[in-house]
């Protein structure tokens, strides 16, 4: 599985990013190229601690069920369901996005793998950054599948 942590992934998912424009058009789904990007911050804020998800014991139970098939797939299915953090509403301006979204792609690339440190996500409960990695590698390019990237 690739990684964040691996510089040349990292990257490469930049290099994707970077090829979105404010008017790409998504191949599913009714996200625009701007929510899309700040959709894809929300998962590393919530790594880093920043964003706290609501603890709900449907989502973890549902979380415990699925989590072996999501850590062990390369890819996510297309239209998955997703909790309110998620969901994003005002999005700003395109460019700022994108800017906020790599720094926070490069600051991730920069964390120890082997960190102690664990934030709780929405479905899984507690995550090692190693389980974060693969999470957030895999919505990244999920999404960016979505834009044709």
């Amino acid at each position: 599985m690739k990684s964040l942590f691996n510089s040349a992934e990292n990257r490469e998912l930049i290099q994707r990013i970077e090829k979105l424009t404010e008017v790409t058009k998504p191949l599913w789904g009714s996200m625009n190229s701007t929510t899309m990007l700040t959709h894809c911050t929300v998962s590393l804020k919530m790594a880093f601690g920043e964003i706290v998800p609501e603890h709900n014991e449907t989502f973890l139970r549902i979380g415990r069920m699925v989590r072996d098939r999501l850590f062990d797939t390369d890819v996510f299915n297309k239209n998955l369901a997703t909790t309110k953090e998620f969901l994003v509403g005002d999005n700003g301006k395109f460019d700022d996005n994108k800017i906020l979204l790599i720094a926070y792609i490069k600051r991730f690339g920069g964390v120890n793998p082997d960190s102690s440190d664990k934030a709780p996500h929405p479905y899984f409960g507690e995550l090692s950054m190693k389980e974060w990695d693969s999470l957030i590698y895999k919505h990244l390019n999920h999404h960016l599948l979505q834009f044709g990237v």
